[in-house]
């Protein structure tokens, strides 16, 4: 009987070991070799993040680690989508600056952002949101924002129904899980990945700027060489493309503008504003072909609906709106693109100029 149990034991240890040593090394989902909180924390120190982007990173985890992290709030902060993430501290003149943009954000990435600033008191001063046009269209949500769903509803019932701050608990664990270091189901994910060398590593550098995506200390992104050095022409021709394929990004199936989101939208400026936040709203530009597009065909004409709607809210609220989806306020070229839709670092601070001043 006793030999019968040995040779289990020494059969199934090194089958143990080995499944601990896959979910160890790949750890894809950066929950025993590396954490969330222990990125974050060098964040906060300073420190820039290379890797990221390679690891297929969790920017919603990411994000609720360094708020959470934060020991006190930030006195400039900007949401929305990665249209915003070359958005950086140099811009404001301040080193108390953090950028929250989200890539995909939804009218709930917002939501769930402000709930954690709301519920773990980390508001800061000053909150620039990045309002895409897309931002209500219901038939282009995604579920990233479910990362974060605890916090998106307790801003909702708090914002919406009234509810007392009292009756939720919002949470997100970000640090490390050790039961998902014999889980089969991780280890069978994690060695899909091992072909490629694929795993969850990144490091840290003092550089601003590197050859690869760079997450810097401040929340705002440096891209990869070859994006910064892309060809206007390349540029032209991948907007070409879109227009031939009648695509402008997640703009389609929009007949309308969403009024619950747009409500949800108005209720949350209204609640940051209640707590003594200065709201500003900033509108991405478009590039100039992609824009010229948009205005000459009808199915994406609600873009410019979108913005007479924005600067409405804006004009109603008494709040700073900035930036313009037309391209022609801030001079922008095709030479000034990563790609058809981001807007190249050293051009963004020009995209972001006022049209509405609140004061």
């Amino acid at each position: 009987m006793i030999k019968k149990w040995l040779r289990a034991v020494l059969f199934v240890l090194p089958l143990l070991i080995f499944i601990g040593f896959v979910n160890w090394y790949v750890d894809s989902y950066a929950l025993l070799r590396v954490t969330y909180d222990e990125i974050a924390a060098r964040m906060a120190a300073g420190k820039n993040v290379e890797g990221l982007e390679d690891s297929d990173y969790n920017d919603r985890n990411l994000l609720a680690a360094r708020i959470g992290g934060m020991e006190e709030p930030p006195q400039v902060m900007i949401l929305g989508s990665s249209r915003v993430y070359t958005f950086d501290h140099t811009m404001f003149d301040t080193d108390s600056f953090y950028n929250a943009g989200l890539s995909e954000a939804t009218i709930y990435d917002l939501l769930a952002v402000s709930g954690i600033l709301f519920y773990q008191d980390k508001l800061p001063e000053t909150v620039v949101i990045g309002v895409d046009a897309f931002l209500f269209n219901e038939s282009h949500d995604n579920e990233k924002w479910k990362e974060l769903e605890s916090y998106k509803n307790y801003m909702f019932t708090v914002m919406v129904d009234k509810l007392p701050p009292e009756w939720a608990h919002p949470y997100k664990d970000t640090g490390r899980d050790w039961g998902k270091a014999l889980s089969l189901d991780y280890f069978r994910y994690n060695v899909t990945l091992l072909p490629d060398r694929k795993r969850f590593a990144v490091s840290y550098t003092d550089d601003w700027v590197t050859d690869g995506y760079l997450k810097h200390a401040d929340g705002s992104v440096s891209y990869q060489r070859e994006l910064r050095e892309v060809n206007a022409a390349d540029v032209e021709e991948m907007t070409r493309q879109a227009m031939e394929e009648h695509v402008v990004y997640r703009m389609t199936d929009y007949h309308e503008i969403d009024a619950g989101h747009f409500t949800d939208f108005s209720y949350m400026i209204d609640y940051l504003q209640e707590a003594g936040v200065e709201v500003i709203l900033y509108l991405p530009p478009y590039s100039p072909m992609m824009y010229n597009y948009i205005e000459s065909e009808e199915a994406f004409q609600i873009t410019l609906e979108v913005e007479e709607r924005v600067k409405e809210l804006a004009q109603e609220k008494g709040i700073a709106l900035y930036g313009s989806y037309d391209p022609a306020g801030c001079g922008l070229t095709m030479t000034d693109l990563y790609d058809v839709y981001h807007v190249k670092t050293e051009k963004t601070a020009d995209t972001y100029y006022p049209v509405i001043d609140a004061k």
